[in-house]
């Protein structure tokens, strides 16, 4: 029917006759056929005229608002979408519901098909609708693209995978299952491609339909978030209804119903207190936890804290998780590379630990400057339970020159039993930042699209070279029983672990297929680990990663940035949850 009413006004313009007035039914193609099969419309630049009913208005309160537009007349083909945006400066005059007639040209806007420089030319009375129901994952022949625009429930309940910007935008990303990072649970390449690529058939964002930033109040859960009142990932979301939009950073859902938060994975307990005949190793990433001291003013710092609230407010956060760790060696990342001194990062941290803890800590001092970069690593240590031995060491030679932080080893004396335990805390290359196009290390260190991302060469020189000097006993101490631990910015399965593994270095889990220390994009995973000599392995009572950060939402940290004033207090307290954005691990021995 469609295609004859073209027809036939083709006919007479060619004719050369007047053009008769258009009609609700005087339409030129139906959704479906604009949609295409494909990622863009087989229409780009056409000019055409629709009928559809208003599904509602779409970032009113945007740059671009418009209305979403749904086909009267599905063409039962699945891998067409059977609703379109409709770009309208006007289009909060509109109402669910009506039936009207456009006409525009057919473009992507941001990936998402559209009809710009559009003008309603009739309103043809008003329908009824419902939503198509879904369940994730979506059929392997289909993607999210065949909904594109269309009003959705999806049937079962989801997960939340990701909250971080939830503060900044309004979002959540949902899944129907947890989602791990491919290379945490598969190797490199083939098999980590094809679960990343399965993964966007799991995972939808749930948007909050608005355009604005920062919103106030907050959008998600209910009641709202705060300090004591988390929306954790792993948790469960019901009633998931909306329509599909899509923009540069992908699909997500423009709400049309009130979803309902579910607690599914409550905050944990503090892990068990430490026997005194046993040994606790801890590893943390604080954060980049730095005071500006040294500096010609010491606010804003480099990387952490912007002014003297934000500081105490991290330093809070940080001390309570240290102490609930309840460790007597503890290797620290991220601190501001600023000495050893009062003032120092390292000294202010200890000073608020033990101006709290019952069994005070010492620092572990390099011998020389650790390196150039902005941050380094560090040991804290409980002389209650351990005494330091020999020297402490750290490696600032190639290729530790550059790129990673120079790793700190000290051997310590367990009281309790008299063992010695060498100890060593690494800080890898990270995985962004990637080398520039032309520069002498690009094909090499570039993403090789395997699931390693960028720098994974590099991040296996770092694990041989840590390996070769440990082997020259660098503290001065001969001891069966070592550990290397820290942040990798590698996975479970990636090469420097797997590296480490083939030279004889035990990996320590806690026997959990999702294991996972950090959350990235909607993917957890790990890269913080712990590995030990074969015989300090035998030792273990337990290893934990006591899960208090990466599940929780950014909005809870010190940071008082991007957050209104009246949420401020609201979503800060005292507490160690989301005192950081890695979780810390921890393993328990026995001799």
């Amino acid at each position: 029917m469609y295609k004859f009413l073209w027809l036939v006004v083709a006919g007479a313009l060619t004719a050369g006759c007047q053009q008769a007035p258009l009609t609700c039914q005087s339409v030129t193609h139906s959704i479906a056929q604009i949609q295409g099969q494909g990622e863009e419309s087989p229409l780009l630049g056409k000019t055409v005229t629709i009928q559809g009913m208003v599904l509602g208005v779409v970032y009113a309160d945007g740059p671009l608002p418009g209305l979403m537009i749904q086909s009267l007349s599905p063409d039962q083909d699945p891998l067409t979408a059977e609703a379109i945006f409709v770009a309208l400066a006007n289009a909060q005059q509109y109402q669910s519901g009506q039936i009207l007639q456009l006409s525009g040209t057919v473009a992507e806007v941001e990936q998402l098909t559209s009809l710009i420089d559009a003008t309603v030319l009739d309103t043809c009375g008003s329908g009824e609708t419902k939503p198509v129901r879904l369940t994730l994952p979506l059929p392997p022949e289909l993607s999210w693209e065949a909904y594109e625009g269309m009003w959705l429930r999806i049937e079962q309940p989801l997960v939340v995978t990701d909250s971080f910007n939830l503060g900044r935008y309004g979002e959540l990303m949902l899944a129907d299952q947890r989602l791990m990072v491919p290379t945490q649970v598969v190797a490199p390449g083939a098999a980590a491609q094809q679960l990343a690529a399965d993964y966007t058939r799991r995972s939808i964002l749930l948007d909050d339909g608005s355009y604005r930033q920062n919103p106030d109040p907050l959008p998600y859960p209910d009641p709202s978030l705060s300090a004591y009142q988390t929306l954790r990932v792993g948790d469960q979301v019901l009633n998931i209804e909306g329509i599909l939009h899509q923009d540069e950073r992908g699909y997500r859902l423009l709400p049309t119903a009130k979803p309902t938060f579910v607690s599914n994975n409550p905050r944990p307990e503090a892990p068990a207190k430490t026997a005194t005949n046993e040994l606790r190793i801890a590893s943390y990433n604080v954060l980049n936890f730095f005071t500006g001291h040294g500096q010609a003013e010491a606010f804003p710092t480099r990387r952490g804290a912007r002014n003297p609230t934000e500081l105490q407010r991290q330093q809070e956060k940080l001390v309570a998780a240290l102490l609930a760790l309840d460790a007597d060696i503890i290797g620290l990342l991220e601190l501001e590379n600023n000495g050893y001194a009062d003032g120092s990062a390292s000294a202010t941290l200890l000073a608020a630990l033990n101006a709290r803890s019952s069994e005070p800590y010492q620092q572990v001092i390099a011998p020389v400057t650790p390196g150039g970069d902005d941050i380094k690593v560090g040991i804290f240590y409980r002389p209650s339970r351990v005494s330091a031995e020999g020297q402490a060491a750290t490696q600032t030679a190639a290729p530790f020159t550059r790129l990673h932080r120079p790793p700190l080893a000290q051997s310590f004396r367990h009281t309790a039993s008299g063992e010695l335990v060498t100890v060593t805390i690494n800080h890898f290359k990270s995985k962004g930042s990637c080398p520039r196009r032309g520069s002498s290390d690009y094909l090499l260190q570039r993403d090789q699209g395997d699931g390693q991302a960028c720098w994974n060469a590099a991040r296996l020189e770092a694990a041989a070279a840590m390996h070769s000097w440990l082997a020259t006993q660098p503290t001065g101490v001969n001891t069966d029983y070592q550990v290397i631990m820290g942040d990798f910015n590698a996975y479970r399965q990636e090469d420097p672990i797997r590296w480490f593994e083939q030279q004889g270095w035990q990996y320590l889990d806690d026997g959990k297929a999702d294991s996972y220390s950090f959350v990235f994009r909607g993917q957890s995973g790990s890269l913080d680990h712990l590995l030990t000599t074969p015989a300090l392995a035998g030792k273990l009572v337990s290893f934990t990663h006591w899960p208090i950060n990466a599940d929780e939402p950014v909005l809870l940290d010190y940071s008082t940035r991007f957050k209104p004033a009246s949420q401020r207090e609201q979503l800060f307290a005292p507490l160690p949850y989301r005192s950081s954005d890695h979780d810390p691990i921890l393993a328990t021995f026995r001799f």
